[in-house]
């Protein structure tokens, strides 16, 4: 068949192949693809969150008692700073992988200890851990933290490092506690034998009460001790479980003792914000600490270690929301959560 022809010029039909200068552009753009993609993928980081269950409707001296132990079908959505982030893994807090610190601190100025039981108690508490939990003991002191026992898994040495103070002791104005929320701040700022794998949290005996304020906060308004302490434990990811007490005895009857509310009032603001549990019941020194030792171990039992891929770079902190799956509860951590906070 004779071919066609328009004015004398055969019909040309275009190459699909790319001339030098289209693939030189072509893999350009596909370089600069990759780094994006590169640089989005490393700006991923595990974030680690400890949350639990509480009553979605209850009221206030319900809302921190244990509940049971949370499932991976009970966390819905997880959002830091407003953004959605998935969730990749998920993990009992005690028995678990991860290794929590644990720092149980005494007050200076408190004789707790002085019946030989109450030392018992504890002791029984540090064998009731399972092996992934490390234990250090210390006191609150000057407005700091003496750390008299560092980390440990041995917790006959754990154990020993329980010394109660004397009357004299405790009178003595050298051992002041210099205001037990000054004390948390510092320990989140000069955190002992700091590992960027392992979670953080602490167990204080104390009143609570502010006694070297010299600036009285309203009834309508947070103490600032309290904000900063907060502040400095959700940066730090430290999550505090304040154990009443108050000694029946005062040490020094010339030094004011505040009332039993207002250190529990001071708990319960550090609590809401920084995701931790207050250990009291009733506005007096409990005459067993076991029935609150043993409320800590099922709360510590009923909570759950939740790994999500965070698109904000290390070191930021943002604002946490979570949602529950269930409309029973409502799960509860910090307010806020620092970016990369666990890396190994």
């Amino acid at each position: 068949m004779t071919p066609q022809y328009t004015n004398s010029l055969p019909i040309q039909h275009k190459s699909h192949s790319l001339s030098p200068a289209r693939m030189l552009a072509a893999a350009a753009s596909a370089l600069l693809l990759f780094f994006a993609l590169a640089s989005d993928a490393a700006a991923q980081v595990p974030t680690l969150i400890v949350v639990r269950g509480m009553p979605a409707r209850a009221k206030i001296d319900e809302n921190f008692l244990p509940q049971p132990p949370l499932t991976k079908a009970d966390i819905g959505q997880i959002k830091i700073g407003g953004k959605v982030v998935p969730l990749v893994d998920f993990q009992p807090l005690l028995g678990g992988p991860h290794v929590l610190q644990l720092m149980v601190l005494l007050d200076s100025e408190q004789m707790l200890g002085a019946v030989p039981a109450q030392f018992d108690s504890i002791k029984t508490f540090f064998h009731n851990m399972p092996p992934n939990i490390e234990i250090g003991v210390g006191w609150l002191l000057q407005g700091k933290v003496v750390v008299t026992q560092p980390f440990t898994t041995d917790r006959e040495l754990a154990g020993k490092a329980l010394v109660a103070k004397t009357r004299a002791e405790a009178a003595n104005p050298k051992n002041d506690n210099g205001n037990p929320f000054q004390c948390l701040g510092y320990l989140a700022a000069h955190w002992p034998t700091p590992d960027p794998g392992k979670l953080r949290a602490v167990l204080m005996f104390t009143d609570g009460i502010i006694r070297s304020n010299a600036q009285a906060a309203g009834r309508d308004q947070v103490d600032p001790n309290i904000v900063g302490a907060s502040m400095k434990l959700q940066i730090a990811g430290i999550t505090p479980y304040p154990f009443f007490w108050q000694d029946p005895i005062v040490a020094d009857p010339n030094r004011g003792e505040g009332g039993q509310l207002e250190g529990q009032d001071n708990f319960a603001e550090m609590d809401s914000t920084s995701g931790g549990a207050g250990l009291f019941d009733g506005f007096f020194a409990p005459g067993s600490l076991d029935p609150l030792l043993n409320r800590l171990y099922s709360t510590l039992k009923s909570e759950a270690v939740l790994t999500v891929t965070d698109p904000d770079k290390p070191g930021k902190m943002s604002r946490l929301d979570l949602k529950s799956t269930r409309e029973d509860i409502k799960l509860f951590g910090p307010d806020q959560v620092v970016s990369g906070n666990v890396l190994k």
